[in-house]
């Protein structure tokens, strides 16, 4: 997979249009998909003068995901940065003196997505696993969870046999359900535990807490379910899932809500993920170059814009994101 190879940017009465394209995967075969993912980003009623900055998460490049295409329709330039934690790239715009009511930005990604399977290919990437061994603001590695996890995994012998007892303790206990305030979307592994309920973000930090607690590496990845059956539509909430490192033979693939939600997919979900997604973002606790509100930083996770005005977090924005099927 090739980077960026063609750069054209035409301005237009101070419109920006960047187009990227990249030579991507080639043909698609029946384990892989395309489709393109539009974020749409709008500020209004903003005060002249003020000084505006957008981060907006760009999609993974690796073997099973590829960005073909890319293109920013705005007013303003975008710099690419990397976070220094995790290297997840995205799009970062500074107006440092705003002189309209509103502030518009699109960006379209076109997406090639295949299968990802442990038994058929795994990433060796080692990266530094020390990083996905510690805890996280709210994934806990503590005496409570040794003792959980050393519990559950009693009698296994090998790695994978002692997360697979994870895996089906987090489905047999747990309840899908997005309607609980307390748990749900808050990414907490304490509270998940303790309620033994929630959705995505939930089951799987839950996981990484059990798993990391028995010295595994383990890490959190990011993106967004698309449709098999839709053409089109909007995206309307995001979706992760996990992996955790088998010793010499790469990442493992896990989706817990998924396999909670549709039983027959129980055994496919545990060393396997669809390609029925796309990926935005790997990692918890993640710092923003250049964010001015400290009380902000880190963000706990991050797949939607983070927005500042005059230095504090600006949450008066209408985001959307959507795909269509290619």
């Amino acid at each position: 997979m090739r980077k960026v190879i063609v750069v054209i940017l035409f301005v237009f009465f101070g419109l920006v249009i960047f187009h990227g394209l990249s030579q991507g995967m080639g043909k698609v075969h029946a384990n892989q998909r395309q489709f393109i993912v539009t974020k749409k980003i709008s500020l209004s009623n903003l005060k002249k003068g003020k000084d505006v900055r957008v981060w907006i998460s760009y999609p993974v490049s690796d073997e099973w995901q590829s960005v073909d295409e890319f293109k920013l329709i705005s007013m303003f330039k975008a710099e690419v940065i990397h976070d220094e934690k995790y290297g997840n790239k995205m799009l970062y715009f500074h107006v440092p003196s705003h002189e309209g009511a509103d502030l518009d930005i699109e960006v379209n990604f076109k997406i090639t997505r295949k299968e990802y399977s442990f038994d058929k290919r795994a990433s060796l990437d080692e990266g530094n696993l020390s990083l996905f061994l510690e805890p996280n603001q709210l994934v806990y590695v503590n005496e409570e969870t040794q003792v959980l996890a050393r519990d559950i995994a009693k009698g296994k012998n090998t790695e994978i046999e002692k997360v697979r007892a994870i895996y089906d303790y987090i489905i047999d206990e747990f309840t899908y359900t997005k309607t609980d305030p307390r748990v749900c979307k808050t990414g907490n592994s304490r509270m998940a535990l303790n309620f033994k309920k929630g959705q995505c973000s939930e089951y799987h930090s839950a996981f990484i807490s059990l798993v990391r607690s028995l010295g595994i590496p383990a890490k959190f990845e990011l993106g967004f379910s698309i449709s098999p059956d839709k053409k089109e539509g909007e995206l309307r909430g995001y979706h992760c899932w996990a992996k955790f490192y088998v010793k010499n033979k790469g990442w493992f693939p896990v989706d817990i809500s998924e396999a909670d939600k549709h039983p027959e997919d129980k055994e496919y979900f545990f060393g396997n993920i669809n390609k029925n997604r796309v990926q935005f973002s790997m990692g918890r606790d993640i710092t923003l170059s250049y964010a001015q509100d400290t009380k902000a930083m880190p963000l706990c996770y991050f797949i939607y814009p983070y927005i500042e005005v005059d230095g504090q977090e600006f949450f008066d924005a209408d985001v959307t994101v959507s795909f269509e099927k290619l």
